[in-house]
């Protein structure tokens, strides 16, 4: 009788272990699952005052912190300054989505609209030039 419950007790354990050990290796890590981005934003910025560029980077990386708090940590700007000799426009802004369904969550989304509301007026220098959207061929 004794044996039989020792039985019992390691059959029990070996039957909650195992389940258990499975499922964390089918779940992953608790790492976001990585969305290929097939959805390119560029836009030109003429600099009408001569901002820093490392001031405008600042601004772009608060979109970027808001975009990964509304769960797209690969979505997001890049800030390129452009050659003087090459272009009448100064900076550069390439935003890289997963797709343009998600694009539109993103800029509809409280986060991302409280980031633009909060900084509506502080590059007011700062000429909109061009603006496109590229769709990446597979």
């Amino acid at each position: 009788m004794k044996k039989t419950f020792q039985y019992s007790i390691i059959l029990m354990i070996i039957f909650s272990v195992i389940p258990l050990s499975c499922s964390n290796q089918s779940q992953g890590s608790d790492e976001p699952a990585k969305i290929e981005n097939t959805l390119q934003s560029v836009s030109y910025f003429k600099d009408m005052v001569g901002y820093d560029p490392q001031e405008i980077l600042n601004h772009f990386q608060e979109y970027n912190d808001a975009i990964a708090k509304i769960g797209y940590p690969d979505a997001g700007y890049e800030l390129w300054l452009i050659q003087e000799d090459t272009a009448d426009v100064r900076f550069m802004v390439e935003g890289h989505w997963p797709n343009q369904e998600i694009y539109n969550e993103i800029h509809e989304h409280p986060l991302y609209q409280e980031v633009s509301d909060n900084n509506a007026d502080s590059y007011d220098g700062m000429v909109w030039k061009e603006y496109h959207r590229f769709i990446k061929v597979k």
